[in-house]
């Protein structure tokens, strides 16, 4: 058996590509496929950008009344809270790092507007802050906000509860902060 090639032309159809009709038939497919193929990339363009986002230290507020000082535990869970955010924050999600991020970085030290400012200047679309209260031994509470810094008003404002003073809860809870910010508060 033998293969024969043909310099046969034909356009989307099937049809022979011979008579002029056919030929101006072929020729416009064709161009409307470089034109699209050109512009394609253009029109998702956006699409592909991932959105960037600063992510500030949460602050942390204690109001359960506990004799017992948990300072250093709460202060060592409030870090793992922060790298565990971070991790669960996916792909989809350019993160940057703040300038103050090597010592205080929260919304009360230096404050939202130098916060603002800085997630600006490391080229931040939206700047993530929040606080994790703890209520009493059983129930806390994450708050936090994504700021818009375009036009400096928040897209979204969450409160989401979590059960539980240990270590795994607290990394539930960050987890479960990084996927609500991502599916709610980036568009």
């Amino acid at each position: 058996m033998a293969i024969v090639l043909t310099s046969e032309k034909r356009d989307a159809q099937g049809a022979k590509c011979g008579s002029s009709i056919s030929t101006f038939e072929c020729g416009q497919f064709f161009l409307i496929l470089m034109g699209a193929g050109l512009l394609a990339p253009a029109a998702f363009a956006d699409v592909a950008e991932p959105a960037t986002l600063a992510v500030a230290d949460f602050e942390f507020r204690d109001t359960s009344g506990e004799v017992r000082d948990q300072t250093a535990e709460h202060e060592a869970r409030l870090k793992a809270f922060g790298v565990a955010l971070q991790d669960g924050l996916s792909e989809k999600i350019k993160l940057v790092a703040l300038p103050c991020q090597a010592e205080q970085c929260t919304i009360k030290d230096p404050g939202l507007v130098d916060l603002s400012k800085q997630a600006k200047t490391a080229s931040a679309k939206y700047l993530l802050i929040g606080q994790v209260h703890k209520m009493s031994t059983l129930v806390g509470w994450v708050k936090f906000a994504v700021l818009d810094l375009s036009n400096n008003k928040p897209v979204c404002d969450r409160y989401l509860t979590y059960r539980g003073d240990t270590d795994e809860a607290w990394r539930r809870a960050a987890e479960f902060t990084a996927r609500d910010v991502e599916k709610h508060c980036i568009p």
